[in-house]
Parts: structure tokens; C-alpha cells; sequence
């Protein structure tokens, strides 16, 4: 009886232990901020783990660890743009939306055009097109080359001041069509500008200098 109360004893320490194991915070490595920006030794803003204008959407989309959404754009003038859209990241504990634009040639652009589907016209006129799936993995190669982050909260301009500090220039202007009053923060030093639009929470605005 003694060596099966034992082995009982044994399991029930086990299990105890296994369990407390699970309960434990693993550790977390350290993750990237928006205000952490390093300045590369080509010139070009390292963020969120993103060196624009020498990370590839690929390896974008690997350390964000998500899967972004691409598609050509058209403007009404006829010129074009390749973006990728995340939904939602998570970063440090931070959750936001994310436009990456990618680095393609005029040329390469208006061949995926041709291979597009037909998309959604934007509000800004310019139509949303559908790339096809050649192009789509074309563009994991793609540097990419500037990067829009808009957080699910409101960051006020105080904690901006705090983690960026004062802007080299502001500028303002009211929108004809809204009367919104549009404020923009620029921080070349990082490539950096901040646009406050209306009530509407600040984008972060980030671009390779070179490429």
C-alpha cells in the first residue's frame, strides 16, 4: 500500500508541477515600438523591425509575423502605387492598422495593371485594382518603402512631444471640401511626419529617404 500511495503522491507532485509551469509568463522578448526609429547607414528609418527601402514585403510580413493584403492603385492622373494592408498588428502591446508601400517600377505597375482585375473606385478617385496571383508573389520580393501607421488609440500631441520630441516644422491648413483643419508634423531627421486630420486619431507617416 505504502509503494501505490507513493506513486500517487508522485503523480499528484507531477502534475502540480506541470501545471504551475503552464501558469508561468513566458518570456517575452522585446518587441518594436513606433517611436523606436533608427537611422540606417544608407540613410533610411529602421521601424518596426522594417528597414524601408531594404526589407522585402516577405520578410515584412515574417517579422510582423501576419499576412498583408496587396493591390495597384490608379489615380485619376494615371499614376500608379502597389500597397499592402494589414488589418490589425500587434506590437509591444500595441494594436494598430498598417499600409506598407512597396517599391515596384512604373513599368512592372502598369504590366500588372493589364493583369488586374477590375476593383473599387476610393474616395479619392483613384481605383483599388485586384493583382493577380504571379504579381502577388512578385511582390514578396518588393523593398518596401514606406509605412503608414494608424493606432487603435488616440495619442495625444503631448505623448507624441514626449517620445519624438518638438517637430522641425508644422504645418496647417482647412480642407475646401470639409472645413476639417488638418495639422502635419514633420521629422526629417527620421523621415517622420504626423497628420492630425479633424478628430480622427494621428497617422504616423514613415519614408526611405533613398532607395
Amino acid at each position: 500500500m505504502k509503494i501505490i500511495r507513493n506513486i500517487i503522491i508522485g503523480l499528484l507532485l507531477l502534475v502540480g508541477g506541470i501545471m504551475i509551469l503552464m501558469l508561468l509568463p513566458s518570456p517575452q522578448g522585446t518587441a518594436d515600438k513606433p517611436w523606436e526609429v533608427t537611422i540606417m547607414d544608407d540613410g533610411n528609418p529602421h521601424v518596426l523591425g522594417i528597414h524601408l527601402g531594404e526589407t522585402d514585403y516577405k520578410s515584412a510580413q515574417q517579422h510582423l509575423g501576419v499576412f498583408g493584403e496587396t493591390a495597384l492603385f490608379v489615380d485619376p492622373d494615371g499614376s500608379h502605387s502597389v500597397e499592402a494592408f494589414f488589418d490589425s498588428i500587434n506590437q509591444a502591446g500595441l494594436s494598430a492598422k498598417l499600409v506598407l508601400n512597396l517599391d515596384v517600377s512604373e513599368a512592372r505597375m502598369q504590366a500588372m495593371q493589364q493583369h488586374a482585375t477590375a476593383g473599387e473606385r476610393q474616395p479619392s478617385g483613384a481605383r483599388q485594382l485586384e493583382l493577380s496571383e504571379q504579381d502577388r508573389e512578385f511582390l514578396l520580393t518588393a523593398p518596401v518603402k514606406a509605412l503608414t501607421y494608424m493606432p487603435s488609440v488616440r495619442l495625444k500631441p503631448e505623448m507624441i512631444k514626449s517620445r519624438f520630441g518638438e517637430a522641425d516644422k508644422i504645418e496647417q491648413k482647412k480642407e475646401p471640401e470639409t472645413g476639417l483643419l488638418t495639422k502635419t508634423w514633420h521629422y526629417p531627421a527620421i523621415g517622420l511626419t504626423i497628420v492630425f486630420r479633424g478628430e480622427d486619431k494621428p497617422v504616423l507617416v514613415y519614408q526611405a529617404r533613398t532607395l
